[in-house]
């Protein structure tokens, strides 16, 4: 008889165990201040047993838009301590879904194991009519659980669908079909026959093959990140030098154009010392490493959301504040 897979259940909180005041409650669910019990999510889907022999693992629960920097990596080193001990053949964390794309990416480049790692929220509450968390967990267990997801990175699945950690963004408010990779797609999809299904692999390095290892970093460079708009002038590019800035990542109008009073404040950061790197506002598609960003000594964010080209940034501070080098990360991961 083939072993069922062994996967550990990590829960940081958000939608997914949120109770909210009656079942029509999808939108103020929060400010009630109410949370499934421990071990109550995986008691509501008695199915998890037939997929996957499955272990909770204590951690914090946290609305997602609190977490910080320590939590992430106080969660990389739970996740290196369970495949170390060799507890489970797969991981799956529940996760907010208002950041949880920004732990995901930061897992995806930290993480220094190839065993399965995923991450999965819920757009509805717990206590909502056709709640989507049960079956999101359910997905991701299963996910975890394949054999053929071990070495793609970590991977993010809600709504029936995989996405790699890089690509995925949310893209609506309340839909359920929020996260997309719009400009490359899912990986495959967790399907309703119960199989999980690989259409696409992620060929930029992740986990084992970056260069980016937590063990002896305290912690992340201080990163801002600076949203252009009409007539915005560079007294929040300032700002973040004056607070001690390492790294500013501006968020562009278009295809990477902040006004000219930011672009004067940006270049007064560079000079002072501060890693500058060029993203867009718009929801997809790239920043390019042009002429004048290369005379100014700036870098191209690729097709990164500034959130996460702000993770990628700080990562690479704990290496380098080469140019050249933050250049060459943002071109490789």
């Amino acid at each position: 008889m083939e072993r069922r897979p062994r996967v550990a259940l990590i829960f940081t909180g958000g939608t997914i165990d949120s109770v909210g005041v009656d079942r029509l409650d999808l939108a103020f669910y929060i400010e009630a201040g109410k949370r499934l019990e421990d071990g109550e999510l995986v008691a509501r889907v008695p199915e998890l047993a037939s997929i996957a022999d499955v272990e909770e693992i204590p951690f914090r629960r946290l609305p997602s838009q609190s977490i910080k920097d320590q939590d992430l990596f106080d969660l990389v080193a739970l996740i290196h301590q369970i495949f170390d001990e060799d507890r489970a053949d797969g991981v799956v964390i529940t996760h907010g879904t208002n950041t949880l794309e920004e732990t995901a990416y930061f897992l995806h480049l930290t993480v220094k194991r190839d065993r399965p790692v995923v991450i999965v929220g819920a757009m509805r509450p717990s206590s909502a009519i056709s709640a989507d968390g049960y079956l999101n967990l359910l997905s991701g267990v299963r996910v975890a659980g394949a054999p053929q997801s071990r070495g793609m990175g970590v991977l993010v699945v809600l709504n029936d669908t995989i996405h790699s950690a890089r690509d995925v963004t949310k893209t609506a408010t309340y839909r359920v079909e929020t996260f997309q990779g719009r400009d490359l797609g899912p990986l495959g999809y967790a399907d309703n026959d119960g199989r999980v299904l690989f259409y696409h692999r992620p060929l930029r390095p992740h986990t084992t093959e970056t260069e980016f290892d937590l063990a002896g970093v305290d912690g992340l460079p201080r990163v801002d990140i600076v949203v252009s708009y009409l007539g915005a002038d560079g007294v929040m590019i300032d700002a973040a030098v004056a607070a001690g800035a390492r790294g500013i990542v501006s968020a562009g109008t278009g295809a990477g154009r902040p006004t000219p009073a930011e672009d004067a404040a940006l270049d007064r950061a560079k000079a002072a010392g501060t890693v500058v790197v060029q993203g867009t506002r718009v929801g997809s598609g790239r920043t390019v490493t042009s002429p004048g960003l290369k005379r100014k000594g700036w870098s191209a964010a690729d097709n990164l959301q500034p959130w996460k080209a702000r993770i990628l940034l700080a990562l690479g501070l704990t290496r380098t504040s080469d140019v050249d080098e933050i250049q060459r990360m943002f071109d490789t991961y």
